[in-house]
């Protein structure tokens, strides 16, 4: 069984919103505090801000969280909790079978195209994925030192935290990679619209082997 459709007026769950599910399965969160996990642990559940403040009403909508209202110096704001049966929903998608990954790389897609464009053009899409590799690896560096401090927002969760953050640290590590090995051969070309035919190179790609 695929994301859950739970009634035919509220919307359709997705990855989002189990992801905010999870969270506030963790702990109650107010809508900033969900943002902010968001923001932090972006590469996995990226998604706009205003998408992340709002899911929490769908999952009222749902049962699977309530709301309370609670007042911080002066300012009204909404905690969200779990219920039981927010829960069971948790354990449900935890226990289906995985969806593909639906991966949106801006810069990547230019590359694609970048024949249509110029070598200018090319170089500033591998110099954006750089960047990209750069800041998610900050961002692992970050987590993983709040952990390693004690500074953590959820306790006892490092065994955890080691995982995900491992596969994302891999994925810098390599994004990196190729975005200095990219730059190293465009930077030979006269142009996008011809280029040296890489027979090795797709020769050595055909068997599962990186250029770096």
């Amino acid at each position: 069984m695929g994301e859950a459709d739970l009634t035919g007026r509220t919307k359709k769950l997705t990855t989002v919103s189990y992801g905010v599910l999870g969270l506030i399965g963790l702990r109650p969160h107010t809508p900033y505090e969900l943002a902010q996990q968001f923001k932090r642990s972006g590469t996995f559940w990226a998604s706009a801000e205003s998408v992340v403040y709002n899911e929490p009403k769908a999952l009222v909508a749902h049962g699977l969280a309530t709301a309370a209202a609670e007042t911080n110096g002066g300012r009204r704001r909404t905690r969200y909790s779990i219920t039981r049966a927010g829960r069971r929903e948790l354990r449900r998608w935890l226990s289906d079978a995985a969806a593909e990954p639906q991966f949106q790389f801006d810069a990547m897609m230019k590359v694609l195209f970048s024949d249509l464009g110029d070598k200018d053009d090319l170089l500033g899409a591998i110099e954006a994925t750089r960047a990209w590799a750069d800041r998610t690896q900050a961002g692992a560096a970050m987590i993983t030192h709040d952990y390693a401090t004690g500074d953590e927002p959820y306790p006892d969760r490092a065994h955890i935290v080691g995982l995900t953050q491992a596969y994302r640290v891999g994925l810098a590590q390599m994004t990196r990679q190729w975005a200095d090995w990219a730059e190293e051969q465009v930077r030979d070309w006269p142009d996008t619209h011809s280029g040296p035919t890489p027979a090795e190179l797709l020769t050595r790609l055909g068997e599962g082997r990186t250029p770096w």
